[in-house]
């Protein structure tokens, strides 16, 4: 299979240049114009690769090739040509766009996803919102006979018609067998443009690979997971009662918030088990590229993401860390991802644990502690104080005196070896390990701040006592700034080496934290 549509060139990196070449060519004045152009450039770029289904195509298309030599969407890879698509209609129409939530799905992810499809068995595919049909691309480029399964094997939905009819020129053009008419015609007939919510059946399917719309939507009356008020939930919950199993990228989100406990119930009742990958938007983000419909001037879509792969043989459940990587190791970070993989573990409100494997006897041990945060604080204003930041990236620490930033949470404790209690915890590993596992977003939730587990040898003896002063002690120097938005934001970032033997004196001989720091994990891999 090649990777560029065009040719068989190896892979490659994601070209933001060509994108915006084929952008300018194409736009037009009005939509039915840019879209005009769309088709004609698909009508000449796969009519050129595959003169033998010209006449297939061009009906399919509703649209002749160009007569002037141009080719704009030669040399992209199906990715690229997704992203083009995208970027016209972000132009056309932003805001439609960006309430319908669409994101484009990077060739290396896309095909990270199709590969997990070899666990499979052989079966009907449906993609519900196929685009212009880059995970369809992948996902037949994995396939033992790539031509009999785009024929027979392959089925696309999407609302958008423009879209839809891209998506079989392209993967007709790119796998069918020489001159196979009747192949397109098929794959045609099983492409069609709906919405794969409506209460109408779907078309006969055994499996589903997805990058559903990331969108809050109305409340949806008689689904489990109506009040998440999330299109991926639904579209999620209807895969899962429907299909046999199924290939996802969503939010990460479903994992953790509260929000979702439906969700995690209905996969919970409707599958047998799966994997869950589990990625983190720092220093690299899962979606590379370009988002688009929105005013943000970032340059990337910084969904926290997790690939969910349900095949039909598996009987437990198995998740990732949040995996971190920097981009030059981005190739290592999806090679390295199914090793990763840790059985399933539940958090104290029913979170889908995202741990390092190596950690699980220490994430037992800390879940059986029957003293919590909540149980020291009062919420009457005292004496006895602490200070966190609640917007963690790297770590998690407390300080004794306020803190001149935005996003905190002032403590109050009843008495001083309370506090000081907490301020052990607090500036040890613990409460970093267990955001990470039972969230890892933006902002330190409260309910995950409050269920911090207090070890039972977190009494005030004299090593305890010298490691409060020493807190005490160094915590001017620990004071960091930065400047977000013009303000000043402080945090406390304490020493590695005393964060280190805090943990040894709450937790005795720990397993090596590393990876839950570690701004890249591929690395060393």
């Amino acid at each position: 299979m090649a990777t560029d549509f065009a040719s068989d060139a190896p892979p490659r990196s994601f070209s933001a240049s060509a994108v915006t070449r084929v952008v300018h060519d194409l736009q037009a004045n009005t939509k039915s114009a840019s879209r005009a152009n769309w088709l004609r450039a698909v009508a000449t770029v796969t009519t050129t690769k595959r003169s033998d289904l010209a006449n297939g195509l061009i009906e399919i298309l509703g649209a002749e090739p160009f007569s002037d030599g141009s080719n704009p969407l030669e040399g992209l890879t199906v990715g690229e040509i997704g992203v083009c698509y995208e970027a016209l209609l972000a132009l056309m129409d932003s805001r439609g766009r960006r309430a319908s939530g669409q994101y484009f799905t990077p060739d290396d992810a896309a095909r990270f996803m199709a590969e997990r499809s070899t666990e499979f068995p052989e079966g009907v595919w449906l993609d519900p919102c196929c685009g212009v049909g880059n995970l369809a691309w992948h996902l037949a480029a994995v396939q033992p006979d790539s031509a009999t399964f785009v024929r027979d094997r392959l089925a696309l939905i999407d609302l958008d018609q423009t879209a839809l009819v891209t998506a079989v020129a392209l993967l007709g053009a790119g796998y069918l067998a020489h001159g196979d008419l009747d192949g397109l015609a098929a794959l045609h007939e099983r492409a069609e443009k709906r919405d794969f919510l409506a209460q109408r059946a779907l078309p006969r399917h055994d499996f589903v690979i997805v990058n559903p719309p990331y969108a809050r939507a109305p409340e949806k009356p008689g689904m489990r997971t109506g009040r998440t008020r999330e299109l991926f939930s639904y579209f999620l919950e209807r895969i899962a009662t429907e299909s046999s199993g199924f290939i996802a990228v969503t939010p990460a989100s479903y994992l953790s918030a509260p929000k979702f406990n439906p969700l995690r119930d209905v996969l919970d009742k409707e599958v047998t088990g799966g994997d869950i990958f589990v990625f983190d938007n720092v220093p690299d983000t899962l979606f590379r590229g370009y988002k688009f419909g929105s005013s943000n001037t970032s340059s990337t879509n910084f969904v926290r993401a997790a690939i969910t792969v349900c095949a039909p043989e598996r009987d437990a459940w198995a998740v990732t860390p949040i995996i971190r990587w920097k981009t030059a190791n981005r190739a290592r970070m999806f090679a390295m991802a199914p090793d990763l993989l840790a059985a399933r573990k539940i958090g104290p409100a029913d979170e889908w644990v995202k741990l390092p494997s190596a950690l699980a006897e220490l994430w037992d041990r800390l879940s059986s502690a029957p003293l919590r945060l909540k149980h020291l604080v009062v919420p009457e204003i005292t004496e006895y104080s602490l200070t966190i930041g609640m917007t963690p990236r790297y770590y998690i620490s407390a300080a004794y005196r306020d803190l001149e930033r935005g996003s905190k949470a002032v403590l109050h404790f009843r008495t001083a070896e309370d506090r000081d209690r907490a301020a052990l915890v607090l500036n040890s590993s613990v409460p970093y390990l267990w955001w990470r596992a039972l969230d890892g977003g933006v902002t330190l939730p409260r309910r995950v701040l409050f269920s911090t587990p207090i070890p039972a040898s977190c009494r005030i003896d004299a090593e305890l006592a010298a490691l409060v002063m020493e807190l005490k002690a160094t915590e001017g120097a620990s004071i960091t700034t930065k400047l977000n938005a013009g303000i000043i934001n402080e945090n406390v970032k304490r020493p590695i080496a005393l964060v280190e033997r805090i943990n040894q004196a709450l937790l005795g001989d720990v397993p090596d934290l590393h990876i839950v720091y570690s701004e890249d994990m591929a690395a060393d891999y």
